[in-house]
């Protein structure tokens, strides 16, 4: 299925939800929070949380439940009012998103799917989200990365003492485990006879995807943004990477290449079962030597690594402020 359809409607909700409770088959809608000029309503708050919901009351202890859903609401609460406080400011600044921008990126998550119209609406339904739902989330995350590309963004700099620094810290010394730092980035292609494999619709073409991500990282692009971006492997989350390995800790296709390699190299294609892979290898510690990959070699993926800290920070700090001057009364 679209996985990263999946992922971005859950970054739509700004922060993982979590569900509440339900009051009978039959809601009686209220208000639960002002923001500013706004209200959030209780069947708002229900419909965000749906599915957390489901899971809570699935998986919790059945002693914990109240307790885990009442904590649940006021997670997903203080959420949507972060969302509310965005969406505000973005109307302040006069930030809209027209519905080409729209349409184009529903194309562009179509295309790193290998995705059809038909398949998208498959997905959608199986999520019970309706297609004008769906659009008018992403048309929020759009206003969203706008906001923050003018808000927050241009307060970013990472120098060059900061990615040496983190360089010294993280590849110059032998601390834990030895093993090898690998990245990963993989290409699968569904099962003929079930269809039920997420991925290309041919191995040719998921061939054909590896070999030309391949060329870009080889190009000097980051691996970990591509990994993220293009690779259909669960370690794509984590921009491709799987940690540190031992050398019997690896899967026979995996150490046939990973042990050919020096650090900062990108391994050849390798086929493992229904996926196309190919590795990069940032360090080798073995003992107390630390075998560490060339500066160059990983100065990108450090300066994304420092890069998302520091959004992160500023992004949260961004946003406190905003509360700090909206006006804000929680009747949940």
């Amino acid at each position: 299925m679209l996985k990263l359809l999946r992922i971005i409607f859950s970054v739509f909700l700004l922060s993982t939800f979590f569900p509440f409770p339900s009051y009978g088959d039959h809601l009686v809608d209220r208000v639960v929070a002002v923001v500013n000029n706004d209200v959030i309503t209780l069947s708002e708050l229900e419909k965000a949380g749906r599915e957390f919901f489901e899971r809570i009351k699935m998986q919790a202890p059945a002693a914990e439940v109240d307790r885990a859903l009442e904590k649940a609401r006021e997670e997903v609460l203080s959420s949507l009012v972060d969302k509310y406080i965005v969406r505000q400011q973005a109307e302040k600044l006069s930030i809209t998103v027209a519905d080409q921008e729209v349409d184009t990126a529903v194309d562009q998550i179509l295309a790193r799917n290998n995705a059809t119209i038909e398949d998208f609406k498959k997905e959608l339904a199986a999520m019970k989200i309706s297609e004008q739902e769906y659009r008018d989330n992403l048309r929020d995350q759009i206003m969203q990365s706008k906001l923050i590309s003018y808000e927050v963004r241009s307060r970013i700099v990472i120098i060059e003492d900061d990615i040496k620094a983190y360089y010294e810290k993280e590849y110059t010394a032998a601390k834990g485990e030895g093993g090898y730092h690998i990245l990963q980035m993989g290409f699968t292609w569904r099962n003929t006879v079930t269809l039920e494999e997420a991925g290309f619709d041919t191995k040719e073409a998921a061939e054909e995807k590896a070999k030309e991500i391949r060329a870009r990282v080889l190009d000097g692009e980051s691996f970990m943004e591509l990994a993220k971006a293009f690779s259909n492997l669960p370690s794509a989350r984590d921009g491709g990477d799987i940690g540190l390995f031992e050398k019997d800790e690896m899967a026979a296709y995996m150490k046939d290449v990973i042990l050919a390699m020096h650090p900062g190299e990108i391994s050849p294609i390798v086929e493992t079962g229904n996926a196309y892979q190919f590795f990069k290898l940032l360090s080798v510690n073995e003992g107390d030597i630390v075998v560490k990959a060339p500066y160059e070699s990983v100065r990108e993926e450090i300066r994304d690594v420092l890069y998302r800290q520091k959004m992160e920070e500023q992004y949260n700090l961004w946003v406190k402020s905003l509360r700090e001057e909206a006006y804000i009364k929680i009747l949940l």
